[in-house]
C-alpha cells in the first residue's frame, strides 16, 4: 500500500506532527473540532501542493478541496443541502485518479438516506482506485472507512496530537474519545414527549416552496427539531417562523402577512442564528468580537507603569500587522504587564487561561464564562474571527446571546446547529439551550444528526 508520508511538520497547533495516509483509500479524519483536522488537510497537505513547503512523500501534485456552502448562494433555486450534493456529484464526476479529493464534513446536514448515497459514492470511487479523505464527525464515514486518523484529544493548544491511525476494525478496538461515542452500543431512542399544558404555536396558510396551505404547530419552552432530507423544507419554515413573529427593529419590513398566526402573544420576538463566519475584518479577534478587549485594555492603561510611560488605551489596540506576526508591540508597551503577563501574552492566552487570569475581573468573567460553557474554552483570544470553523463560529453566537440579559417569550432559531460538532459535544450544546429554555424561550432548530434527537423535546419529521 502506497502511503502519503508526513513527517515532523510544525504548523499552528501541530507540533513534529507526523502521519501516514494510505492513497486510493476511504480516509476518515476525526477528532474534536479545533484538534488540528483543518490545519493538516488545508495548511499542510492543500497548500504544499501548491507551494512546497515540507517535505512530504508521495503527496499527489494535485489535491481537490471541497467544502460545504452554510449560505445558499442567491442566484441558486435549490435547497443548500441539494446545492451542496449537487457540488459533491460534479467535483466526483470531475476528479482524476491521481488526484487527491478531500472532503469538509461532506456529511453534514444531510438525512441518514442522503448520507448512505454519499457514502456508497465515495466507496464506488476509491473501488476504482481514486484517493479520498473526509473529515467528517458523521458515523456513516467513519465507520464505513477504509483508514481512520485521530487527532486530539482536545482542542486548539491541547489538541494537535496523532490520538490513532489504522484500519476501522483496529479503531474499533481503541477505546480512544471518538471510538468510544461512534460505536457505542447503548443507543437511546427518541419518544415525543406530550405536554398538554403547553402553550403552542400555530401557523397556517403556509404556502412557499414545495408547501401548498400547511400548518406548522410546535410548542413553546422546548427545543423542536425539523429533521428531512434535502428539499424538504426544513429551511423555508425556520425563515417563516422567524418571519411571522419577529417584532425588532423594522418589523413591518421583515414579518410575514400572507400566514394565520394562532398563539402570538404568548412570543415576545423571535432570533434567528446564522452559521455564517461571525468576522472578516482583518483584526477582528476572538477577544473583540466578544467585546472583552475594550476591558484588558482599560486594565493595561491603567497600570502605573502606563501612566508613567504615557500610554493611553489606545495603545493597546490589536493590529492587522500583530495578528499577522509581521509587526509588534513596542518595547516600551511590553513593559506594562498585568500578573506577569504583557499584553502579548494576553492575547495568546486561552479562554480558560484568561479566565483565571481576569478572574477578580466581573466584566471579563461574565462574557468569557459563556464560551466557555459552550465548550470553547480552548480557544485564544487572538484568534482571527474569520477563522472559526462553522460550527464554532455558531457557538460564538450562542454565548454572545447568553452574555447579554436574555428576555423571556422568544423563539431562538438554529439551522442544522451540530454542524462541525464532535459527538461529545452534542451535550454540552443542549445544555446551553436548556440554559435559554429556563428563561421561559424556545429552542427551533432544523436538524438530521439522530444524536440529538433524544434530547429534543418535540420533532416534527418532514
Amino acid at each position: 500500500m502506497k502511503y502519503i508520508i508526513v513527517k515532523n511538520i510544525t504548523k499552528n497547533n501541530l507540533n513534529k506532527f507526523s502521519v501516514k495516509i494510505p492513497l486510493q483509500k476511504l480516509v476518515a479524519i476525526v477528532g474534536p473540532s479545533g484538534s488540528g483536522k483543518s490545519t493538516l488537510v488545508h495548511e499542510v497537505l492543500y497548500n504544499n501542493s501548491i507551494k512546497c513547503g515540507w517535505n512530504i512523500k508521495n503527496l499527489p501534485k494535485k489535491i481537490e478541496i471541497l467544502e460545504q456552502k452554510v449560505i445558499l448562494p442567491q442566484n441558486s433555486k435549490l435547497s443548500l443541502g441539494e446545492f451542496n450534493f449537487d457540488k459533491l456529484k460534479k467535483k466526483l464526476s470531475s476528479i482524476h485518479k491521481n488526484d487527491l479529493l478531500i472532503l469538509d464534513e461532506p456529511c453534514a446536514g444531510f438525512c441518514e438516506k442522503e448520507r448512505k448515497i454519499i457514502l456508497k459514492m465515495l466507496q464506488n470511487k476509491v473501488r476504482q482506485g481514486y484517493s479520498i479523505i473526509a473529515v467528517e464527525h458523521n458515523k456513516e464515514i467513519i465507520t464505513n472507512a477504509d483508514y481512520v486518523i485521530e487527532l486530539g484529544p482536545g482542542a486548539g493548544r491541547y489538541g494537535g496530537k496523532l490520538i490513532f491511525e489504522g484500519t476501522v476494525s483496529k479503531f474499533k478496538k481503541s477505546n480512544t474519545m471518538t471510538a468510544k461515542h461512534v460505536f457505542e452500543t447503548n443507543k437511546k431512542f427518541y419518544s415525543p414527549k406530550n405536554d398538554k399544558k403547553n402553550k403552542t404555536i400555530t401557523i397556517s396558510k403556509i404556502s412557499d416552496g414545495n408547501f401548498k396551505n400547511y400548518s406548522l404547530v410546535f410548542p413553546l419552552k422546548k427545543i423542536v427539531c425539523l429533521t428531512g432530507c434535502s428539499g424538504s423544507g426544513k429551511s423555508t419554515l425556520l425563515n417563516i417562523v422567524y418571519k411571522t413573529l419577529f417584532k425588532g427593529k423594522n418589523a413591518w419590513k421583515i414579518r410575514l402577512k400572507t400566514v394565520n398566526v394562532t398563539g402570538k402573544s404568548n412570543v415576545r420576538r423571535s432570533f434567528i442564528v446564522p452559521q455564517s463566519p461571525i468576522g472578516d475584518h482583518p483584526s477582528s479577534t476572538l477577544a473583540t468580537y466578544a467585546k472583552v478587549w475594550n476591558n484588558i485594555r482599560d486594565i493595561f492603561s491603567n497600570e502605573k507603569i502606563s501612566k508613567k510611560l504615557k500610554l493611553t488605551k489606545s495603545d493597546f489596540i490589536i493590529s492587522k500587522n500583530i495578528l499577522e506576526n509581521k509587526n509588534n508591540f513596542s518595547k516600551k508597551i511590553l513593559k506594562v504587564n498585568f500578573k506577569g503577563k504583557n499584553i502579548k501574552d494576553i492575547i495568546n492566552l486561552t479562554i480558560d487561561e484568561a479566565l483565571e487570569i481576569f478572574k477578580t475581573n466581573t466584566l471579563i468573567v461574565r462574557k468569557l464564562k459563556f464560551l466557555q460553557e459552550v465548550g470553547l474554552g480552548y480557544l485564544v483570544l487572538g484568534q482571527k474571527s474569520g477563522s472559526l470553523s462553522g460550527g464554532e463560529a455558531q457557538r460564538v453566537r450562542i454565548a454572545n446571546i447568553l452574555s447579554k440579559k436574555l428576555g423571556d417569550r422568544s423563539v431562538y432559531i438554529f439551522d442544522t446547529p451540530t454542524r462541525g460538532l464532535h459527538l461529545k459535544d452534542i451535550p454540552v450544546l443542549i445544555n446551553v439551550f436548556k440554559k435559554i429554555i429556563d428563561k421561559n424561550n424556545t429552542i427551533l432548530i432544523a436538524d438530521n444528526r439522530e444524536e440529538i434527537f433524544n434530547y429534543c423535546d418535540y420533532q416534527i419529521n418532514l
